[in-house]
């Protein structure tokens, strides 16, 4: 069956050659005209464009979403169609959808999280020694409270860390897409981009060009799980992930990670579009991170993958999971555990996830890459992990994931419209606005939804627990400070250790290195689940606690052998 009359059959089956079709944008089709330009797509785009005949999208041109499509058709080689990124295009026919999940107040509920930015809430307040605990880290330099979905890519432009390429991907859904097609992203216009981390207090940070017609290549080994990437200038200039050994790799890692942020500033601030959760063509889900999809092939602790590795029935294709783990997945895209960008330890640039409970990462991370993925600590000169936002882990086999409750059942709940129709909300906020009157009502009139919800996330399965909960959280916070506090003894005691070695003072090793192991595993349970996670426990309460005692045992086992490690054991 020819590629022109597939595409044009699939329109005829559903019924829509024989009248004039209103396109999404508000373009008006005669029949013939949307068969016609359908089938000249369909030529190379068959699987596109039938797709799009049986989904949802049936009434709409490819010019509709791909500017300068027709001219494409005509001539391919001479021009390109445009992949429309941002959320305005979408905007078109999803108005209120569009607007709920640009929709941001500024505000924090409860004790913890929310989406506050200004004033800005700088986590060393929340946990007084972590400047200590994570010595030598970029996160000591700036590491506040995450503000709405609407600024993730702003975000991560202004933040006076380090950046990479590779952490774009989590903020920017062109730059994703392209990694996970190795799809080339070319620089559309003239760029000037403001390397924000450079600043200090007796210079301005440094602003780079990029040039229009600047290539970005992306990729990575799931091998290795090195990173592979470059930037090429229309001068000829060419920065890589993997710098030469005379090149300057501090100047390769900006230039790089500028030519990938000049490809994205038409998504700016939001970056992440519709269609990072959603096939543009079928309207079904769908996994853009390449690394998730290497984790449900072959991640976790054991290596042998899947959308729950911690499930003993767990399936290995997104499209067999159920649509608990399927709603879970589409989050999983960015807030998990992943290796993200260039090793203090050893220099190598990486793309992984860890796709394992916190109470197995080290002994991943120990097999994986002999730990050398993240940075050496300054005060005690060992490796150690730096995690990122655990969410999905976490949540795996907890009470609501058992109950079959998703991300998408807390965060994004239903909610009507002025008109009565019932949507899926996308504002992806804290569960407890949905709960605060006055936090919903102005959500609700900013965005033309009625002003209150007749039932809320919680008391969709049971009564109103918002308190409940918070007393979880509170209790949670209460039980680190201990193992804050102790974490912060061992640092100073390995901390003495390294000193007595590097005055070249004899040490009882085997009594360090053991040490060391134990002040690694106590560590990672706490900044993994405490800091980095974002709930204060809500995801797993009963995980939580037990992973704190696991901590706390560590921690002080850690104190006890740095101590028998000194001169004279003291």
């Amino acid at each position: 069956m020819s590629h022109v009359w597939r595409a044009s059959a699939a329109l005829l089956a559903l019924g829509i050659a024989s009248f004039a079709v209103a396109g999404c944008g508000g373009v008006t089709y005669e029949s013939d005209a949307l068969v016609a330009a359908r089938a000249e797509c369909g030529e190379c785009h068959a699987e596109a464009v039938d797709a799009i005949a049986a989904g949802p999208h049936a009434d709409a041109g490819c010019e509709t979403c791909h500017a300068e499509a027709a001219a494409h058709a005509a001539d391919p080689d001479a021009v390109r169609a445009v992949i429309e990124w941002r959320v305005d295009g979408c905007a078109q026919c999803h108005g209120t959808i569009a607007e709920m999940y640009l929709y941001d107040d500024n505000l924090k509920v409860g004790p913890f999280g929310g989406s506050q930015r200004e004033p800005a809430i700088d986590k060393v307040d929340e946990f007084p020694e972590y400047h200590t605990i994570i010595a030598g880290h970029g996160f000591v330099r700036d590491y506040r409270e995450e503000g709405a979905h609407l600024y993730t890519l702003e975000e991560h432009y202004e933040t006076l860390r380090a950046k990479f390429e590779t952490c774009v991907q989590c903020k920017s859904t062109k730059v994703a897409w392209a990694w996970n097609t190795g799809t080339p992203l070319t620089v559309t216009a003239d760029t000037e981009v403001t390397l924000t981390h450079t600043v200090t207090d007796d210079a301005p940070a440094q602003v780079v060009q990029v040039p229009a017609g600047t290539v970005v290549s992306l990729a990575t080994d799931f091998q290795s799980y090195e990173v592979s990437a470059s930037a090429t200038f229309p001068d000829g200039r060419t920065y890589t992930s993997r710098p030469g050994p005379t090149d300057d790799p501090a100047e390769h890692r900006d230039m790089l990670w500028a030519a990938t942020i000049a490809t994205t500033k038409d998504t700016m601030p939001y970056g992440m579009g519709c269609n990072h959760c959603h096939d543009p063509h079928s309207g079904e889900f769908r996994l853009v991170r390449a690394a998730l999809i290497d984790a449900i092939d072959k991640g976790g602790i054991h290596g042998q993958g899947g959308v729950n590795p911690y499930d003993p029935d767990t399936v290995y294709d997104f499209a067999e999971a159920s649509r608990t783990d399927r709603d879970t997945l589409l989050c999983a895209q960015c807030h998990v555990e992943y290796t993200c960008g260039r090793s203090g330890v050893d220099g190598v640039v990486r793309d992984h996830y860890g796709w394992a409970k916190a109470g197995d990462l080290h002994e991943h991370y120990t097999r994986t890459f002999g730990y050398a993925q993240d940075w050496i600590h300054a005060i005690i000169g060992e490796p150690l992990i730096k995690s990122q936002h655990p969410e999905v882990e976490l949540s795996w086999n907890s009470v609501h994931y058992d109950a079959g409750a998703t991300c998408v059942s807390c965060h994004m709940p239903r909610v009507r419209t002025a008109s009565g129709r019932w949507v899926r909300s996308h504002w992806m906020t804290s569960p407890y606005k949905y709960h605060e009157t006055d936090a919903y009502a102005a959500f609700a009139e900013s965005t033309g939804l009625q002003p209150a919800l007749p039932t809320g996330p919680c008391a969709t399965c049971h009564s109103n627990r918002v308190g409940e909960a918070i007393e979880g959280q509170i209790a949670v916070y209460e039980r680190q400070q201990v193992v804050q506090s102790l974490l912060a003894e061992s640092v100073g005691v390995l901390g003495a250790v390294r000193e007595a070695l590097d005055a070249g003072t004899d040490v009882d090793e085997r009594a360090h290195r053991d040490a060391v192991a134990e002040h690694q595993k106590a560590h990672v349970l706490w900044e993994n689940l405490i800091v980095s996670e974002n709930s204060m426990g809500f995801h797993n309460f009963a995980e939580v606690f037990g992973a704190m005692d696991d901590a706390e045992a560590h921690a002080r086992e850690a104190i006890r052998l740095a101590r028998e490690a000194l001169p004279g054991g003291e």
